[in-house]
């Protein structure tokens, strides 16, 4: 896990670092969006972590098929709280951005805004990408949930070097949701794959046992 972190970290240094070229302006807009993001985006996290530990359970205990059952009702709960951030941030997101900068500020407080709301429309596919990575992990398939992570610094990689000296700031806002889509596309086949080897595994452990 904590290899998947120091990946997923290259790819956001990388979009910093691009961001950073842009001058003070995007940089003090990136910093204050980022700590607004990082807040609001804490309980996708725990809910990911929450399914690491209620799928490793059921795995250990014989019953894979809970899990998808576990997947779903995250998914409500995920899909509950991304409706609740997007009628928060959208309307929000600049009176938000005040308690880092001041009023006067007009165009840090304008991207700051834009790169929040350009973010909240994608949490949808941030909370996907936090409860299956987390699954996967729970019960025992950590390299796929690490080739995960290795696609989002790619993606990250490709917006930093291509898209943000194309579109400037708008590049660097649509980093982050670009880098989980690109990590959804690898961990919705990934978990069918993984969510089939464990039934099978069990079905085998079953019929061993009737012998």
């Amino acid at each position: 896990m904590g290899l998947q972190f120091s990946i997923t970290a290259i790819g956001s240094i990388m979009l910093q670092s691009a961001n950073n070229a842009l001058g003070t302006v995007y940089i003090a807009a990136f910093t204050a969006a980022m700590r607004i993001k990082a807040f609001c985006m804490c309980p996708l996290e725990t809910l990911g972590i929450a399914m690491a530990t209620y799928s490793g359970q059921n795995y250990g205990a014989g019953k894979p098929e809970r899990i998808p059952q576990g997947v779903k009702a995250s998914a409500v709960i995920m899909l509950i709280y991304c409706a609740l951030m997007l009628a928060v941030l959208l309307p929000g997101a600049r009176m938000l951005t005040l308690l880092f900068v001041e009023p006067s500020q007009t165009d840090i407080l304008m991207n700051a805004e834009l790169f929040l709301h350009v973010s909240v429309a994608f949490f949808p596919v941030l909370g996907l990408l936090c409860i299956l990575r987390y699954t996967i992990q729970g019960v025992g398939y950590t390299n796929l949930a690490l080739f995960s992570g290795v696609s989002e610094m790619i993606a990250r990689i490709l917006v930093s070097v291509y898209a943000v000296p194309a579109w400037a700031f708008l590049g660097v806002c649509f980093g982050d949701p670009l880098a989980w889509i690109a990590a959804d596309s690898f961990l919705v086949p990934a978990f069918i794959f993984v969510y089939r080897q464990i039934k099978q595994k069990n079905r085998q452990g079953i019929d061993s046992h009737k012998i």
